[in-house]
């Protein structure tokens, strides 16, 4: 393959080999497909920085004793509407699904499901999570807490995470309204990717001494994410910590381990889960009507210079999802060779179609 030059690969092949990796370092099948359809779907979805690029660093920490395969997930407390769940360091988008799955079972029988799971890792797209709860007409929200990698407002140290989150609402005949992100300017998975094709970070990066740089290697050897909007984004972070991991009665950001520097140490992140039955507050059909004249008349403002047309949040993601179904989710020439990588430790065939 030619330098710099990417192939695009069959979703279903892509699923099939990232599921034959796991199940080779000895993720149980039914986790391993668990794990591939978030991480897939990220890819389909445009989000490749949250897509197979984590693989490796999900089996670098399976092969470390950083993430358990033979887990419990426990019920530490719950009620007819909430429950608080510690995950036994299981791998993190299996214990987001249980947490999202149980939340929205509590919504159908009660209008609402809130719950907490703790001793995680990570988890993947936020947005992954609310799609659970919209693609059954619910309104989902999802929000986990990181390792500490951005200071404070007027700070010089990391303590807040990059806290992500998510809150989705379902419509009618237009893709579901997902607002989706971090409370960075950038993420970690924009820094690994960027690391892995050589490219400059964009803005929203800083070296150890807290200066602006667009250099990967810096940022890795010690330097911080920067949160987005200033104090705005810093505060928004503090909200999310305090959601997860203190309601949680869990690490806070500060005391979670760093996923890949430490790949021993079991994982410490925190989600929160929750669903809301649309119909326990207004008639679901009119909500979803009214959505779609909603979506389009957000979609029908007049546009800025220089702009080409009105996205809505998560609407880039359902429009990624239509061409990479058809085309194929896009691989850089390092993806593909960590890939076999993978595949040869794992004892299996590499076929990517």
């Amino acid at each position: 393959m030619a330098a710099g030059q990417e192939i695009h690969v069959n979703h279903e092949h892509l699923r099939a080999l990232c599921t034959a990796i796991q199940v080779g370092f000895g993720v149980r099948p039914q986790d391993a497909e668990v794990v591939t359809d978030c991480l897939v779907e990220a890819n389909l979805a445009g989000l490749d920085t949250h897509g197979v690029i984590r693989l490796k660093l999900y089996m670098d920490r399976i092969r470390a004793g950083g993430i358990s395969l033979d887990y419990e997930i426990r019920t530490v407390r719950e009620n007819p509407c909430t429950a608080l769940l510690d995950a036994g360091n299981c791998l993190g988008p299996v214990g987001g699904k249980l947490a999202m799955d149980r939340a929205m079972a509590k919504a159908s029988s009660t209008g609402i499901g809130a719950l907490v799971i703790r001793n995680c890792n990570h988890y993947g797209p936020a947005g992954h999570y609310a799609r659970m709860a919209t693609s059954r007409d619910l309104i989902g929200i999802s929000a986990t807490n990181t390792l500490a990698s951005m200071p404070p407002t007027g700070g010089a140290a990391a303590r807040q995470g990059n806290n992500a989150y998510a809150i989705g609402f379902p419509a009618g005949e237009e893709p579901a309204v997902i607002v989706d992100g971090a409370t960075s300017m950038s993420s970690w998975g924009k820094l690994f990717l960027c690391a892995q094709s050589g490219q400059d970070l964009p803005l929203g990066y800083a070296d150890s001494q807290g200066r602006p740089t667009v250099s990967a290697p810096e940022v890795m050897a010690g330097g911080f994410l920067l949160p987005f909007a200033g104090h705005k984004g810093y505060g928004l972070a503090v909200a999310l910590e305090l959601l997860t991991g203190m309601l949680g009665e869990a690490q806070l950001d500060h005391e979670i381990p760093h996923p890949y520097k430490q790949l021993a140490d079991p994982g410490a992140n925190t989600f929160f889960m929750a669903a809301l039955r649309v119909d326990c507050f207004c008639d679901l059909p009119g909500f979803k009507q009214r959505m779609d004249e909603w979506i389009r008349l957000m979609r029908a403002t007049p546009l800025a210079s220089g702009a080409d047309r009105i996205w809505l949040p998560g609407e880039k993601e359902a429009a990624a999802r239509r061409e990479r179904l058809a085309s194929g989710v896009h691989l850089n020439p390092n993806m593909v060779d960590e890939l076999r990588t993978l595949a040869e430790e794992a004892g299996v065939a590499c076929d990517l179609g």
